[in-house]
C-alpha cells in the first residue's frame, strides 16, 4: 500500500506515543488497542493508524500529548556498568534528570567495556547511528598483553570475519607495540560480537581494556569518565547534518573493510560464537499479539473486537449447513427410552441362542485316541502307580555305588599338559552319546 505525500510526513501513532515517554512500542499499543488514545477527538482502537504531532491534537487518557523537545547528551562509560532494555530506562533518568521524554541509547556496551555512549530522546537519530546500514564506524581502542606480532594480527582478523557472520569491519591497526603490552585499533561498521576477548585470548594476547572512542563524527575526547554532557550546538548542527547523509546513501565507509577473499575456511578460526544477524519479528506480528494479549486481559463483562455485530451476516445457528439439505429429524434425547428397555427386534437371547450341531463337551467323540489309562508305557519304564514311594527310597548315603571309589581315594588330576587323553566311556542303558562339538 503507497502513502501519499501528506502521509509520508506522518508518524505511527504507536512511535508518537513512545518518543513521548508513554513507554516501548508495545506498551504504546496497549494503549491503543484499550482505547485510551484520542486523535483530533476521534478515539482510535486499532494499529496502523499515522499522525502528525505538530498539526494534529494527540491525548492519552484526557491529557494532551506534548513532545519534549531532541536533545543529546553523551556518557563516558565506566567498566561494572551495564544499560540493559530492563535497567537502562532507570539509569538514563538518574544521569538525566528533568522532563526529557523516552530516552535512547547509542551502543550499550558491555560490563567489562567503558567509553563513549550517546543519549537522546530522538529515536530517528538514535536508529541511524546503529543500524549497520547507514554505515557509521564504531571505533575502539584496544590494550592486550604482550608484543603482537604480524601472524596473529592475521589470525584474529581471520576469526573476527567469522564471528562477525558477515559484518563490516577495517583491517586492525597496531600502534603501539612493547614486550608488556600492545595497543589495537579496531573500527566496525556493526556491534562488536561477544566473543572477542576469546579470540583475542585464543592467540596468545589477553585483552585488558577496550574503549570506545568515537561513534560517527561524536568523539569521547578529553570527557572524565563517569560523567555526562549535553550536546552544543555546533556539536548538535553537525550531528543532524551528518545524520541526514547517512539517511540518504551519500556517505560510505571510511576506510576499506576487510576483503573476506583473502581469508579461507579454518575450523580453528571459525569456531567463536557468531553474531545473530537476520530480520527482526515483522511490526504486524508483534501488534497481533499486542491485540490479542489485551483481548485476553478484558473484563468478562466487556465485549471484545470479535463479538461486535456482522451486518446482515446471520448468526451461526440459523445458516444453512452443507449443501441445504435438512438434516434428519431424531428425536430429542430426553424422549429416547432407556438402553434397557429398547427393542432388540428378532434377536433371540443370548442363553438361548441355538449351538448348532455341536454336542456338548463332554459328549465329543475322541477318534481312535486310546484312554489315558491304556497308552503304551515309554521304554521299560514300570507304571506311575507302581514306582516306590519316595519314603520307601534308601538315604542318598547308603544307595549301593557299584565300583565307583569313595570321593577321596580318586586319583588327583595331573598338571595341565601331562593328562593324558581321554579314552571311550562306557553308556549306561540310555545308549551313545551324542558327538559334541570338537574342542580346538
Amino acid at each position: 500500500m503507497s502513502l501519499t505525500p501528506e502521509d509520508q510526513s506522518k508518524e505511527r501513532l504507536q512511535k508518537i506515543l513512545a518518543r513521548a515517554g508513554y513507554g516501548s512500542r508495545r506498551a504504546c499499543e496497549e494503549l491503543i488497542v484499550e482505547g485510551r488514545v484520542t486523535i483530533n477527538d476521534q478515539t482510535v482502537s486499532v494499529l496502523g493508524v499515522r499522525a502528525d504531532p505538530l498539526r494534529d491534537t494527540i491525548t492519552v487518557d484526557g491529557e494532551r500529548l506534548h513532545l519534549p523537545q531532541s536533545a543529546y547528551w553523551i556518557l563516558h562509560k565506566r567498566e561494572g556498568l551495564a544499560f540493559t532494555d530492563a535497567e537502562g530506562d532507570e539509569a538514563f533518568k538518574d544521569l538525566i534528570p528533568g522532563e526529557t521524554g523516552r530516552l535512547f541509547s547509542v551502543g550499550r556496551l558491555d560490563r567489562g567495556s567503558r567509553g563513549l555512549m550517546v543519549i537522546t530522546n530522538d529515536g530517528r537519530v538514535a536508529n541511524v547511528l546503529t543500524h549497520p546500514r547507514y554505515k557509521v564506524p564504531k571505533v575502539y581502542r584496544i590494550i592486550v598483553e604482550y608484543s603482537i606480532g604480524t601472524d596473529s594480527i592475521k589470525n584474529i582478523e581471520r576469526a573476527l570475519y567469522y564471528a562477525f557472520n558477515g559484518g563490516k569491519f577495517e583491517p586492525l591497526r597496531v600502534t603501539e607495540r612493547s614486550a608488556s603490552i600492545s595497543e589495537v585499533w579496531l573500527t566496525v561498521y556493526a556491534g562488536l560480537p561477544a566473543s572477542l576477548r576469546d579470540i583475542f585470548y585464543k592467540y596468545g594476547h589477553p585483552l585488558k581494556t577496550i574503549t570506545r572512542e568515537r561513534i560517527g563524527v561524536i568523539e569521547l575526547s578529553d570527557l572524565p569518565m563517569g560523567s555526562v554532557r549535553k550536546l552544543r550546538g555546533d556539536e548538535t548542527r553537525v550531528l543532524l547534518s551528518y545524520v541526514e547523509d547517512a539517511e540518504a546513501g551519500t556517505s560510505d565507509y571510511e576506510n576499506e573493510p576487510v576483503n573476506p577473499g583473502r581469508f579461507t575456511r579454518d575450523n580453528e578460526a571459525s569456531g567463536f560464537k557468531r553474531k545473530k544477524v537476520g530480520p527482526r519479528t515483522t511490526s504486524s506480528g508483534g501488534q497481533k499479539r499486542t491485540v490479542a494479549r489485551v483481548q485476553a486481559n478484558k473484563r468478562p463483562g466487556q465485549r471484545r473486537d470479535s463479538e461486535q455485530p456482522r451486518g446482515d451476516r446471520p448468526p451461526r445457528r440459523e445458516r444453512p449447513q452443507g449443501d441445504g439439505r435438512p438434516r434428519r429429524d431424531r428425536p430429542p434425547v430426553g424422549d429416547r427410552p432407556p438402553r434397557g428397555d429398547r427393542p432388540r427386534g428378532d434377536r433371540p437371547p443370548r442363553g438361548d441362542r441355538p449351538q448348532g450341531d455341536r454336542p456338548p463337551r463332554g459328549d465329543r467323540p475322541r477318534a481312535d485316541r486310546p484312554p489315558r489309562g491304556d497308552r503304551p508305557q515309554r521304554g521299560d519304564r514300570p507304571p506311575r502307580g507302581d514306582r516306590p514311594q519316595r519314603g520307601d527310597r534308601p538315604q542318598r548315603g547308603d544307595r549301593p555305588r557299584g565300583d565307583r571309589p569313595p570321593r577321596g581315594d580318586k586319583p588327583q588330576r595331573s598338571a595341565p599338559g601331562t593328562r593324558p587323553p581321554r579314552g571311550p566311556r562306557a553308556r549306561g542303558p540310555g545308549g551313545a552319546r551324542k558327538p559334541g562339538r570338537q574342542r580346538d
